[in-house]
């Protein structure tokens, strides 16, 4: 882990709140400040060229020079020979580096390379079919003198020629406004604009953060003691405060009206809050006479239960992500430290995340799964960890599009079973191009940076390596950008990263079946650190059974008084009682449903007959017999002709069950048209 000071001198910050978004921070000082820090700051070009940087040797980025004799420490990378065949791209003396691959040199912006996860990995570089840094690869550097490198490969040889262009980034820190009476804490609204403060004199207060003074705040509500974090439930119109007494209590304050509602008493100097996302649980940090812990309330029934005991003065309360699977808190002096309270296991479990942190630390915000923003008494200050804060949980393999993994039953999907959900289907199997879901918030926390894709249809293990495409946010355009998502050579998909916003988050491979043969087919994803098939970490299947048969839809013969009309026939005489002879069929034996409907006149119809799947054990129907069926079957009354004088057609819909993941998608019609002319 290493600490890197953002901003010194500070009159005691306390909390915080981050804006993901906007890569900012805003947190409020105890000496009567609320401030921000632009965590993306303009970048200035401090150096930028092409060269040939020779084998064997380093360079700088900060200076565009390279090395010409050993030795120094101002170095970067090392360009480096291991063998006559094996090279690689080494981060040296405290640099970091990461491989981008085939992305846009030119449109990779300075706020990309600052939002981009740096690691101590070579690159492989090595003169074969494993080599990563061809002609127009892009790899990122962070220098060692804290600035950030874009860096392109012009020409690949011992002697390579790269591009590059290196960014000082100056952060913006500014005091918003001034004049309260010791704030807390700081939760900003949903448009960025306006944010809550407590002061510890007992004072809920709104405030517009672009005319953020005292002298401008609104009062929401008084008369607290001592109220510390905020949780802020925007939708329902409400804000939750816990108090610094003995006793304390946890109030809902109504943000309209003011009022204060008593949620539990009792508590023993509370500091920190957070509430579940359905409003059940709250968490609370107590530097209570015992020792500090950590304690969980039921709100409807006021019941409580210690999580964690024995902590040294806790302070304020951050979810390490949006799963709620853990809780970061600090502990001031004489601990000094941050720590991460494990919830995704029965019995909370505790980790030490950063030791001997800046003095009187008090509130953490997640900036990214390895990088955490920290408030302590004078100064801000970034923490790069080793490890991922996320202890996200559930199957690597998540299931395919709207179909959770475990809704798949040999092969087929069925969500029948929770009816409130909008995507429901009944033994279905799967065709067309099919969107494979991965845990990439897992996989990087379990050091995944890499993953590939196998298919086994019955013929054995094949690997597609498809290309698709997805929307990625960009923070320098302010808008989704089209990515290509194709294989390396070798076939590896780089993991995402927990600081990149996808649209589709969980999308990890878009698996085009019609090539594969019908019935179970077995999906594997293998994770890796690195591209090398050495470096896998795991392997995870799931089962699917492929159908992309389309289903028969034929009307053969129409018939009146039995007697069958030819195509475009007319029927002048007889009764008004007809009936069909159709092929409605699966022969997979996944048909879904049937339909045959008369159509006549100005916009007139009606059903003639239908049938639709009723589940078996074996989820097999195939449908009318191969030769076809006569419809309405008896007993049924023959189809009754209503408009006696007119030119009728006869419309058969047929649906199987084969999904996509989101949709239905094989469906056949046919046609066939009279004319009915009797007296």
């Amino acid at each position: 882990m290493t600490t890197q000071t953002l901003v010194s001198g500070l009159g005691g910050a306390i909390g915080s709140h981050y804006l993901a978004d906007r890569n900012r921070l805003i947190f409020v000082e105890f000496n009567g400040k609320l401030a921000r820090y632009d965590l993306v700051g303009t970048g200035q070009i401090i150096s930028s060229g092409q060269t040939i940087l020779e084998g064997t040797r380093r360079f700088d980025f900060d200076t565009g020079t390279q090395s010409t004799v050993p030795g120094g420490t101002n170095w970067d990378v090392f360009w480096h020979m291991h063998t006559s065949v094996e090279r690689s791209m080494d981060p040296v003396h405290g640099a970091q580096i990461v491989y981008l691959g085939g992305i846009s040199y030119t449109n990779l912006s300075a706020a990309e390379l600052q939002a981009l996860t740096y690691g101590g990995a070579p690159i492989n570089g090595s003169n074969n079919s494993s080599n990563l840094l061809t002609n127009g690869a892009v790899f990122a550097v962070r220098t060692n003198q804290g600035n950030y490198a874009k860096v392109q490969v012009v020409h690949y040889d011992r002697d390579i020629t790269i591009r590059w262009r290196t960014y000082h980034i100056l952060p913006q820190y500014q005091v918003l406004g001034t004049g309260y009476t010791q704030p807390e804490d700081v939760v900003v609204e949903a448009d960025g604009l306006h944010a809550y403060v407590t002061e510890r004199s007992g004072n809920l207060l709104r405030v517009n953060l672009g005319n953020a003074n005292r002298s401008h705040a609104a009062m929401v509500s008084s008369g607290m003691t001592a109220p510390q974090q905020i949780f802020l439930d925007e939708a329902r119109g409400h804000a939750y405060v816990v108090e610094y007494a003995r006793p304390g209590r946890l109030l809902r304050i109504n943000l309209a009206s003011g009022s204060q509602t008593t949620l539990a008493n009792n508590l023993d100097n509370a500091i920190g809050l957070l509430l579940t996302q359905d409003l059940r649980f709250a968490y609370i940090s107590e530097q209570a006479l015992g020792g500090g812990r950590i304690i969980r309330i039921e709100l409807n029934t006021g019941h409580r239960e210690t999580v964690i005991s024995g902590l040294v003065n806790p302070f304020f309360l951050t979810w390490t992500d949006a799963g709620e699977s853990g809780i970061l808190t600090t502990e001031r002096d004489p601990a000094n430290r941050v720590i991460l309270i494990d919830l995704s296991q029965a019995t909370a479990g505790q980790q030490t995340i950063a030791n001997a942190v800046p003095f009187r630390p008090s509130s953490v915000a997640v900036a990214a799964a390895n990088r955490l923003l920290l408030c302590s008494n004078s100064e801000l200050s970034q923490l790069d960890l080793t490890g991922s804060v996320f202890t996200p949980a559930g199957p690597m393999l998540l299931g395919v599009g709207h179909v959770p993994v475990d809704r798949i039953f040999n092969g087929y999907a069925d969500t029948t079973g929770d009816p409130n959900y909008f995507f429901q289907v009944k033994d279905t199997p799967f065709g067309g191009t099919l969107s494979i879901m991965l845990n990439h918030t897992r996989g990087f926390a379990e050091g995944a940076r890499y993953y590939r894709l196998f298919v086994n249809d019955g013929s054995g293990e094949t690997e597609p390596r498809q290309t698709w495409y997805d929307y990625r946010w960009s923070t320098s355009t302010n808008q989704f950008e089209l990515q290509t998502r194709a294989a390396s050579p070798s076939g590896y998909y780089p993991v995402r990263q927990p600081n990149e916003l996808w649209y589709n988050h969980w999308l990890g491979y878009r698996l085009n079946t019609n090539g594969l043969h019908n019935g179970l087919c077995t999906v594997r994803v293998a994770f890796y650190t690195a591209m090398s098939s050495g470096s896998q970490i795991s392997s995870h299947t799931m089962q699917l059974r492929l159908d992309n048969s389309w289903p028969i839809a034929v009307i053969d013969n129409i018939l009146h008084d039995g007697s069958s009309v030819g195509t475009c026939g007319i029927v002048s005489s007889g009764s008004n009682n007809f009936t069909f002879d159709v092929i409605a069929r699966d022969n997979e034996g996944h048909l879904k449903s049937w339909q045959l409907t008369a159509m006549w006149g100005d916009n007139q119809s009606g059903g003639v007959a239908s049938e639709s799947y009723t589940p078996v054990p074996n989820r097999l129907w195939v449908g009318t017999p191969a030769g076809g069926a006569i419809v309405p079957a008896p007993p049924a009354a023959p189809w009754h002709a209503t408009n006696r004088r007119c030119a009728h057609t006869f419309y058969l819909n047929v649906w199987d069950r084969v999904i996509d993941g989101y949709n239905f998608i094989h469906h056949a019609t046919y046609h066939k048209s009279i004319t009915i002319m009797l007296p």
